[in-house]
């Protein structure tokens, strides 16, 4: 596991005029996440199959079948991009009418505490 220092996410510029990094091994795995999650694939250049595709759901019904397909694509994208960052221990995707949320439980490699990453759309 890399030990150096991390960009943050989203990348910024600090007062000192240097990057900004992660803070701690915990953000830094949490953004990690979030790029994934956030990403489609297909959006990188060199990373083509990079991607947890959940912002297409922002276009797609909230039925049963795109629910079950979000909750195995990403599952399939943190086990394959994150496998020695991450323990996942649970990805659980629900809808309520036009409403869905995400909830990813996992374990940073090597900590003991479980971390819970939400992400949700409002009904509209």
């Amino acid at each position: 596991m890399s030990t150096g220092r991390h960009l943050s996410f989203p990348f910024g510029i600090a007062k000192d005029g240097r990057t900004l990094t992660a803070g701690t091994l915990d953000a830094e795995v949490l953004q990690e996440l979030e790029q994934l999650v956030l990403t489609n694939p297909g959006e990188r250049l060199f990373l083509p199959a990079f991607g947890g595709g959940v912002t297409r759901l922002l276009f797609e019904s909230t039925d049963e079948n795109t629910v079950s397909i979000a909750k195995a694509t990403l599952t399939q994208a943190i086990q394959t991009w994150l496998a020695g960052r991450v323990n996942l221990q649970n990805v659980d995707v629900s809808s309520s009418g036009s409403a869905i949320s995400i909830v990813i439980t996992y374990q940073v490699a090597g900590a003991t505490s479980t971390v819970q990453a939400v992400f949700q759309r409002s009904a509209l």
